[in-house]
């Protein structure tokens, strides 16, 4: 199906005001069940112009295989970042958030525009100024994290906020697909993961965003797109925990 502009509008208004009062709502899927992808894209757009602020960046979502099957999907989406989404250390505050969870992830820093539907991770590579460690706080704006993809996308694929640590040259560091993570809480490890997860390494998961961006005539706009391994996230993260 093909919504309506003001269709549109309401919609994104709604998600809006989910995150502005930090109270979930349904999955828009419930009321529209032939919601496209084409529908959600324009949905996130409005949302972004309701939220205003500068755009840093992107993220990606569903890019392991297990959580692509999880959903029904055969490929990940997108979302954007904004600046004042960065955390400007790592704590967060209590309340302003409906249901936060983090994730690890792999910040890529492009030193130059890509575009085009062919990209490669060899060209991802050659354009990569810094990799980052990350972490991303996702915040579903939906009640209990139940959506559909489409639901997903439309949410900005649950952004809310996200932590960069120290760049490092690319050719400094190991083979990205070989990099590890482990993710505690409060000092209790609860998942691991490798970046060869990500769509097979991060730098593939970036040359299908660029991809994806073309395809959408949305090419490369922002310094950052922000690649992920993402193992199971944690859970809902209680005040006061590390």
């Amino acid at each position: 199906m093909t919504l309506a502009t003001d269709t549109v509008a309401t919609l994104a208004a709604r998600l809006r005001q989910a995150a502005g009062q930090t109270q979930a709502t349904a999955p828009l899927s419930d009321t529209y069940p032939d919601l496209t992808e084409a529908d959600a894209y324009a949905i996130q757009a409005e949302l972004l112009r309701l939220h205003g602020g500068v755009r840093a960046g992107y993220k990606l979502g569903f890019t392991s295989a297990a959580m692509r099957q999880q959903m029904g999907v055969d490929h990940p989406n997108s979302g954007v970042l904004l600046a004042n989404m960065r955390l400007p250390e790592p704590r967060l505050a209590a309340g302003v958030l409906i249901q936060p969870r983090v994730e690890p992830e792999i910040a890529i820093l492009l030193g130059r525009d890509l575009h085009g539907e062919t990209v490669t991770p060899e060209q991802v590579a050659a354009a990569t100024a810094a990799v980052l460690p990350a972490i991303e706080v996702v915040d579903s704006r939906y009640r209990d994290y139940r959506f559909k993809s489409v639901d997903n996308i439309a949410d900005n694929s649950s952004a809310a906020r996200y932590l960069l640590g120290a760049p490092r040259v690319l050719s400094d560091c190991d083979d990205l697909r070989l990099v590890g993570v482990l993710l505690s809480i409060d000092g209790v490890a609860v998942d691991q993961g490798l970046g060869a997860a990500a769509l097979g390494s991060p730098l593939a998961a970036v040359a299908w965003l660029v991809r994806h961006l073309s395809i959408r005539g949305a090419c490369r706009e922002y310094p950052m797109p922000h690649s992920s391994w993402r193992p199971r996230s944690s859970g809902p993260i209680p005040k006061g925990f590390r």
